[in-house]
């Protein structure tokens, strides 16, 4: 590992902090606090990742300018955005609602299209400079440290919502998030940079069709898209779910998806000794099968079968955390080992769009049928059916499609499923208590 690669992690907890705001609840919440339709939500919540088809001409600038250079140039500008947002957010309530909004979705628009700019030249920066075989390693970390900033972020955005009920609270919570974005800058420049004249340049560029039906290439990604298709649909309504259907309050929501983060940061304290040897399909098969559950727990609440309480929302955030956990860890590693090192910046933005598009576009589609269906009462037997158990229904049911996907996908498995789990289940939190224990003995005691 490189000797500067601590700042990578420092830099996440920054860049989590400033984008869990912008990208994330508090940035729905703010909208739906200003009376948003469903169809609005999903257009803010598509804008991060539609926008990053502009990876795709973006690609061939990358090694010419260097990866460190053209992320560091795309997020200092993007930072200013985030300044914009936070003082539309402290506009006064005397402002109309209208008006607030569309500033806040002009202002979305410009920052997701220089975050899509410049988001193709991470992936290949840090495949250059992580060795192959500790690439689980770095991932888990880089995604722990991000987790725990996120925790951090909307703990401290759900308090200040509950204690600080007034019009420029919202706008408090943007501060927080530009501050962090370009306290993160200051560490990004301080992440090893690949010189130019080492990254091996790609005088004959794959044509895109070529690349695209790439064998091994063109079977995850269509696994991906069908993957993200549920997952993008789940990320933007889940917010309204809460608020409309469940009647929770905002800084509760805010601290139902803190408390969600904790169980990631948690799966992904377990897997981490777990990932590089494991391989890639069994982990994604156990997200797989948690997510499933997970979406058919919400639908039977929506439908009346199980009661809203505590026990079924923790039960909810155990398989949304450590599913979201399982399923960042080996998406990202798999597509890292998949594509080739010639035009690896081309397939990697290749396949970033194609994930992106399905994640930002499904929730455009349940936008309108949200508010089409608003007020829908069906029922069938026990079964009430509405916008939100048609909707987690259907997420169910598109998970599971993945899976089966998923079995084309080839991969030399280092460790079958029932040795996978074992290890998960068994082995692992073993190890955890016992380096617990150790630690809490002390050095040189016993």
């Amino acid at each position: 590992m490189p000797p500067d690669i601590h700042n990578v992690y420092i830099y996440e907890v920054f860049n989590t902090a400033s984008w869990s705001v912008v990208l994330g609840a508090p940035m729905l919440l703010f909208l739906q606090h200003l009376d948003a339709t469903a169809t609005v939500l999903a257009f803010a919540a598509c804008l991060s990742p539609v926008l990053n088809i502009l990876q795709m001409p973006a690609a061939r600038f990358v090694e010419r300018v260097g990866y460190r250079r053209f992320v560091l140039s795309g997020w200092t500008t993007r930072s200013i955005f985030v300044v914009g947002m936070t003082v539309v957010a402290f506009l006064p309530d005397t402002v109309d609602s209208t008006t607030r909004i569309v500033a806040m979705l002009c202002l979305s628009f410009g920052y997701n299209t220089l975050r899509g700019i410049s988001v193709c030249g991470f992936l290949p920066w840090f495949t250059h400079i992580v060795p192959e075989s500790r690439r689980g390693e770095f991932l888990a970390k880089d995604q722990l440290a991000g987790a725990m900033a996120a925790i951090a972020c909307l703990f401290v955005s759900g308090s200040l919502l509950r204690i600080h009920d007034a019009w420029y609270t919202f706008g408090i919570v943007f501060s927080i998030s530009a501050a962090s974005a370009f306290a993160s800058l200051l560490f990004l420049r301080r992440v090893p940079d690949v010189p130019v004249e080492k990254i091996i340049p790609n005088a004959h560029p794959l044509p895109w069709r070529e690349m695209f039906f790439y064998p091994p290439f063109l079977k995850y990604v269509r696994y991906n898209v069908i993957i993200n298709m549920a997952l993008g649909a789940s990320g933007v309504f889940w917010v309204r779910y809460f608020r409309i259907f469940l009647h929770v309050s905002e800084s509760n929501v805010l601290f139902v998806a803190c408390f969600s983060t904790i169980v990631l940061a948690s799966g992904l304290f377990l897997v981490t000794p777990l990932i590089d040897r494991a391989g890639n399909k069994p982990v994604l098969i156990f997200s797989g099968v948690l997510f499933t559950c997970h979406f058919t727990g919400w639908a039977c609440v929506a439908a009346g079968i199980i009661p809203f309480n505590i026990g079924v929302l923790c039960f909810q955030l155990f398989t949304s955390g450590l599913g979201g956990a399982l399923w960042n860890l080996a998406n990202v590693r798999t597509v890292m080992g998949i594509v080739p090192v010639m035009g690896r910046p081309h397939f990697l933005a290749l396949y970033s769009v194609a994930s992106n598009l399905s994640v930002g576009l499904v929730p455009l589609f349940w936008g309108r049928v949200m508010d089409y269906l608003e007020g829908w009462h069906v029922a069938w037997g026990y079964w009430q059916w509405n916008a939100y158990s048609l909707l987690y229904c259907t997420l169910a049911f598109t998970i599971i499609i993945g899976l089966f996907a998923l079995r084309s996908v080839a991969e030399p498995e280092t460790m079958t499923w029932d040795a996978f789990m074992r290890e998960l289940l068994v082995k692992t939190p073993s190890r955890a208590v016992s380096r617990l224990i150790g630690r809490l003995r002390g050095p040189g005691i016993g």
